[in-house]
């Protein structure tokens, strides 16, 4: 189910409930603004708030955490989660500071309207950690494989449904009409994982992919959307290796600007993460430096 909520008018997130014969699970519980609108699904599914067993998350930013406060406190459900940014999920605030404010450049924006507001007003936190190969059995049959897709965040997971092969990805995989540049921690950790959805699709003969951003896909549509997600990233790299030869010396929140020109995407704090994350990289190939706060590219 979507839950509303928007970035520019163009964003909302989907939540799954996942119901087996002995336990109920739900998939990430979106954002606050959404809340009327899973207390709805709690009542269209026939699902009393005190049958949900698990909330699984796949990762810890604010569009996905937005409402583990409430459902904890409504439910008594277990929330389980990887490891990695557990800190994160058990406080907002330091959730928002740590990507929003992550860089000076980006400290303009205001922690509240980019990200508190997309959160209620208490956490959720993990009561229990999951890793890659991890299973969630839900009884008769249904059972939620763990799969770890770090690269959008280092702590992302995807969960793949054993009984009907459905595979659930929240954001390694973004839309093609996703407002933003395309947000990743490390360039080489997030094409790895572009190469790990594909071998799994295959592989494990999955036969839909339930996406948290976009309509379910058949598995061509998901290797298409790999291709052009995979594609994405590159241009990114590419104009900054453009702009930095094009523009010597240029600043970091220039580098931005640009890079987001280049994709018609809105400058903002998300792709201050992406940019840092390429020019760490192209630092230690010895691609890229800075000097005097500038940008050059030396390979």
């Amino acid at each position: 189910m979507g839950l509303p909520g928007d970035h520019e008018g163009k964003t909302a997130t989907r939540v799954f409930f996942v119901r087996g014969a002995d336990r109920i699970g739900l998939i990430d519980s979106g954002l606050y603004g959404g809340l009327p609108a899973l207390k709805q699904a709690f009542e269209e599914l026939g699902i009393a708030r005190g049958d949900l067993d698990f909330l699984l998350l796949t990762h810890e930013h604010m569009d996905h955490v937005g409402n583990n406060g409430w459902l904890k406190a409504e439910t008594g459900c277990r929330i389980l989660g990887h490891r990695a940014r557990a800190d994160r999920v058990a406080d907002n605030l330091l959730n928002a500071k740590t990507i929003v404010h992550a860089f000076p450049e980006g400290e303009q924006f205001d922690l509240n309207t980019e990200y508190l507001d997309w959160m209620g007003p208490t956490e959720g936190p993990s009561d229990e950690f999951i890793k890659d190969g991890d299973v969630i059995d839900l009884g008769g049959g249904v059972a939620l494989e763990v799969v770890e897709v770090f690269g959008h965040s280092m702590c992302e997971v995807g969960y793949f449904e054993l009984s009907t092969k459905t595979l659930v990805l929240a954001d390694p995989l973004l839309p093609p009409f996703n407002p933003v540049l395309y947000l990743y921690e490390d360039p080489n950790v997030m094409r790895a994982t572009f190469g790990k959805i594909e071998n799994f699709l295959i592989e494990r003969d999955v036969q839909s992919v339930l996406l948290a951003h976009d309509d379910a896909k058949t598995v061509v549509e998901t290797l298409e959307l790999v291709d052009d997600c995979r594609r994405r990233v590159d241009k990114v790299e590419t104009s900054m290796i453009t702009h930095m030869k094009t523009n010597p010396g240029i600043s970091f929140s220039e580098l931005r600007d640009k890079c987001c020109d280049d994709q018609n995407v809105v400058r903002e704090w998300r792709a201050l993460v992406s940019i840092d994350a390429s020019l760490k990289d192209f630092v230690a190939k010895g691609l890229a430096e800075n000097r005097d706060g500038g940008w050059h590219y030396v390979g």
